[in-house]
């Protein structure tokens, strides 16, 4: 292999280092491509099949495909719970669909140029006015507003409506109760994205940027560590952060005012759908790839403390960091376990910094008890702190010494800018081993062809 063809190959495997792979799931049993893909749940993708006059809903755990037949080619699908609308733009059809009787509630004739899932039905825009359809596929109400031509510029939340205008820099929030529009905020590039995060707030991108307006005009800027393309959508994520995909970049990441993280990734398409928050499936028609980013985060106990404060009672303390504030109610929890196998749940109440606190009493238990904390998250994320182990006779405590336990397990918040610099850092010392590596074969090479060359001329 020549000097550049190998500074070549390393250079790849630099690239590929920092390269992040989601977890791939089975590709639908599609005879034909979709137009368009969304997801009102985790687990169920529904896509549009122009070529099919069909709309499918795909199970992706037990592989079932259940298809709709409409009566006309549809281009879109938005779905929402068990509804979705298929549109077409072009026909000026659209369709409401039950997705739990895999059905056809109502076609409509309506122009539709883009359509978003609402708090109670979808939102409709026909290029002169916002239509507003209920549950059934009746039209509510309607406002004549213009917006900026793409579904990703605009975003619903309850009562209000985010969108951008025409002149693609400015930013309007609609009262959907009421009917009222009013200017927000003016951004000075163009907006290509907008996500309701509340009634009261939206996050923004553009190039370069993204941020937080909120419904008073005010603006909260996110930082990453590099700027995201004219190509970068906004997803929701828990806790009031936001998933991006810069499709340029080849870039996922996840951002708040708290925390910014952000993976390269291998591939990304259009087909893109969020069937939760922190969620993310990309579907790949052309090389029939499925893959599922979960950007939720685990729940950490990085303390405990166990201190014997009477002769029956033991005070717990623990440091909880739960990013995603999912945890479910009652946690986190103290669990006390005797040497019978009998279980004690005690709640932990809340302190500031993240610190939660528990008296326990242990004037019921005999002989050897255990007592940890554990604290359980909405996706089944479990953590638990390491036992600590108590004596107990006649109802008193005989164990006098405590237990301070520090979790030195580096958690989802320190992966977040502390990775990221140093994935950086590691990637600017590959490149340059890599350029030295090669200086020195080229150096080598070139050596030896002297040597070679003085050979001949001797000869």
């Amino acid at each position: 292999m020549s000097s550049p063809a190998i500074y070549e190959h390393l250079l790849l495997l630099a690239v590929a280092a920092v390269v992040v792979f989601p977890n791939q799931l089975p590709y639908p049993p599609l005879d034909t491509t979709p137009s368009a893909v969304s997801s009102p749940a985790v687990n169920v993708l529904v896509m549009a099949l122009p070529t099919e006059r069909a709309v499918v809903v795909y199970e992706i755990d037990s592989g079932s495909l259940w298809r709709i037949g409409l009566g006309f080619v549809p281009e879109g699908v938005v779905s929402s719970g068990d509804r979705a609308l298929a549109y077409s733009r072009i026909q000026q059809k659209a369709a409401l669909l039950d997705l739990r009787a895999r059905a056809v509630l109502r076609e409509i004739d309506v122009r539709v140029e883009a359509a978003w899932p609402a708090a109670n039905g979808f939102l409709v825009h026909d290029g002169l006015k916002l239509i507003v359809l209920s549950p059934d596929g009746e039209i509510v109400r309607d406002f004549k507003t213009g917006y900026a031509g793409s579904p990703w510029s605009g975003s619903a939340k309850g009562n209000a409506f985010w969108f951008v205008e025409e002149d693609l820099v400015t930013l309007n929030l609609l009262d959907l109760s009421t009917g009222q529009i009013r200017q927000v905020y003016k951004h000075n590039d163009k907006i290509t994205a907008v996500l309701a995060l509340t009634e009261n707030s939206a996050a923004i991108s553009s190039k370069g940027y993204m941020g937080i307006i909120r419904s008073d005009g005010t603006r909260r800027d996110l930082k990453i560590p590099y700027q995201v393309s004219e190509a970068t959508f906004l997803f929701p994520a828990k806790a009031g952060r936001v998933v991006f995909v810069d499709l340029i970049h080849r870039v996922v990441g996840i951002i708040g005012e708290d925390l910014a993280e952000h993976r390269v990734v291998e591939r990304l398409t259009f087909a893109l759908a969020s069937p939760a928050p922190s969620k993310l499936y990309v579907l790949d028609p052309s090389a029939k790839t499925l893959d599922l980013f979960d950007l939720t985060f685990e729940p950490e106990i990085r303390e405990a403390r166990f201190l014997v404060t009477g002769k029956s009672t033991v005070r717990v303390e623990a440091v909880v960091v739960d990013l995603d504030k999912d945890a479910e109610p009652g946690f986190p929890q103290v669990v006390v376990e005797d040497s019978k196998g009998t279980r004690t749940i005690v709640p932990m109440r809340a302190l500031p910094d993240s610190r939660y606190s528990a008296d326990v009493d242990l004037s019921d238990l005999r002989g050897t008890a255990t007592v940890r904390v554990v604290v359980r998250d909405e996706e089944g994320h479990v953590a638990q702190s390491k036992e600590y182990r108590v004596e107990v006779e006649a109802g008193e405590i005989k164990t006098t010494t405590g237990l301070t336990v520090t979790n030195t397990v580096t958690s989802p918040a320190q992966t977040g800018r502390e990775t990221q610099q140093l994935l950086l850092s590691s990637v600017e010392l590959t490149f340059f081993l890599v350029l030295v590596g090669a200086l020195v074969l080229v150096a080598l090479r070139a050596r030896r062809t002297g040597r070679s060359r003085a050979r001949k001329r001797k000869a």
